[in-house]
């Protein structure tokens, strides 16, 4: 643990008394729930002065204190104990406190809940605070003379955008092989087979395309923004930004954001050419007829179809970026916490994607 004991712009200050380093259990889920009550983020001041001969479980209760608070974004500063208790503090483990834990009462439920409502409430404030100012450097800068940054977009539409390109038409032709493979199973049944194009069509336009995308995107460019923000962060790099008056939102998030927007539909209709000619080569090795197949296509899909698959590709490619530039932005903890938000932001994207999905299909569908 590398913790200063002085510095720091005004942090909030919490003085500790001896009957506040209770090690169990229960004693230390107050300790904790004052600890984040104090501040919900930047620097805390523990004022340990009236603790002058503290034990080596006080001092473990103290180490573990720490640790939980700047898992949570909170850097910790002491003060109050000469150096050299400092040093004891420093090579105190929460080891210490296992056994008395292990006999110490259980916390009662209602403490639970109120603990998970806490957090709860302290996670959806943090999301509100972070898609607030992702609204302000996105929608609102360009409108008060702060204009995009166009040389950061173009950057990250020929990162998301070009090198992923092949990807997508790989992947994509592959789909459109495989769906129009099973529905000619299905459909030879009834001599229906030139309704492979149908299918394909259809399913590759409303649904396939948009989704197949977004997955590439949310496992390629995702993880990329999600790793690449986290690493300035832990490298500091932010910290820098904020001190040179450089908001991270308008340079780092709204580049980003803005960069998929533009991208993916663009890949999707890419997705959805590829997946097309895929069930194209099926149909036409089978003997449908090149012409046969490419009209019946055509009588099959509407513009509404396309279109469709084009607003989700846009509300997915706002869910990605925002969910990416969220984990990136909020690690701690090193490589390991770098890791993780990766882990994070793609793991939430598909499954958010994939959510919003089914929600507008069934919107799409009741309204038609």
């Amino acid at each position: 643990m590398n913790r200063p004991v002085t510095g720091g712009d005004s942090p909030h200050a919490l003085r500790l008394a001896r009957g506040d380093l209770d090690s169990t259990v229960a004693g230390f889920a107050r300790l904790r729930k004052r600890i984040f009550a104090t501040t919900n983020g930047g620097a805390l001041a523990l004022d340990l002065s009236a603790i002058a001969e503290p034990s080596m479980q006080e001092l473990a209760v103290v180490a573990r204190a720490i640790d939980e608070a700047e898992a949570r974004g909170i850097t910790v500063k002491l003060a109050g104990w000469p150096p050299e208790l400092m040093h004891s503090m420093r090579n105190a483990t929460a080891a210490l406190l296992s056994e008395e834990a292990a006999t110490a009462p259980h916390e009662t439920v209602l403490e639970r809940v109120g603990e998970t409502a806490l957090r709860t409430a302290a996670d959806w404030e943090g999301w509100g605070k972070y898609l607030y100012g992702a609204f302000n450097a996105i929608a609102v800068d360009p409108l008060v003379g702060r204009p995009w940054k166009w040389d950061a977009i173009t950057e990250q539409m020929y990162r998301i955008g070009v090198r992923g390109t092949a990807i997508v038409v790989f992947i994509s032709l592959l789909v459109g092989i495989v769906l129009a493979l099973n529905g000619a199973e299905q459909l030879r049944q009834f001599g229906a087979q030139i309704f492979i194009a149908n299918l394909v069509g259809v399913s590759v336009a409303r649904e396939m395309g948009p989704l197949i995308t977004a997955v590439i995107i949310a496992g390629r460019s995702g993880s990329a923004i999600a790793a690449e923000l986290g690493t300035m962060v832990v490298s500091e790099e932010i910290d820098a930004m904020r001190t040179m008056a450089l908001e991270p939102n308008r340079y780092l998030l709204a580049p980003r954001v803005i960069a998929l927007i533009f991208v993916t539909p663009c890949l999707t209709i890419v997705s959805d050419l590829l997946a097309i000619a895929g069930g194209y080569m099926v149909g036409v090795s089978m003997g449908l007829g090149a012409s046969n197949y490419l009209r019946q296509t055509a009588q099959a899909l509407m513009i509404g179809d396309v279109v469709t698959g084009l607003v989700k590709s846009v509300i997915f490619a706002a869910l990605i970026g925002l969910i990416s530039c969220y984990e990136g932005l909020r690690v701690s903890g090193g490589a390991e916490g770098v890791g993780a938000a990766t882990t994070n932001a793609v793991v939430a994207s598909i499954i958010s994607c994939i959510a919003a999905d089914a929600v507008f299909t069934m919107i799409f569908y009741l309204t038609n």
